[in-house]
């Protein structure tokens, strides 16, 4: 019998790319679509391995929203990891942000894995490193 497939979070600027300067900046004018498609690589690989990605896309410029959407995906979903992006935690005007996800993945989903990406088309490498035994 085959084994379930594992939940993970992977939480990232995605679609709110186009809107960042530091995003812009490394990945370009097209920033968004360039995430999206390293992303869906990366997730394609994920789910090849048995694992359900599922990508919250982080907006810092609406951290409320952010919120409200990472923790009902929390609540509503049996997750056993949470990925945040570098785009996310890698720069310091993100922070504040950045404390409370953590912070409401571990009040939510106590015992939860945390793993933290470099890039959108390296969510499979956290994956792979926190969750060996599925390799």
């Amino acid at each position: 019998m085959a084994s379930p497939r594992k939940a993970i979070i992977s939480s990232g600027l995605g679609q709110f790319a186009a809107n960042d300067q530091n995003a812009m900046a490394h990945f370009g004018p097209d920033a968004a679509a360039r995430v999206k498609a390293m992303l869906a690589s990366s997730i394609e690989q994920a789910n090849q391995a048995g694992f359900d990605v599922i990508a919250v896309d982080a907006n810092p410029q609406n951290p409320e929203d952010t919120m409200k959407r990472f923790t009902k995906t929390l609540e509503n979903r049996e997750v056993v990891g949470v990925n945040i992006g570098f785009g996310l935690r890698g720069h310091k005007e993100h922070t504040e942000l950045f404390e409370k996800m953590l912070n409401a993945a571990v009040a939510i989903r106590p015992g939860i894995k945390i793993m933290f990406s470099n890039g959108p088309g390296e969510v499979i490498t956290a994956i792979r490193r926190n969750f060996p035994e599925d390799f």
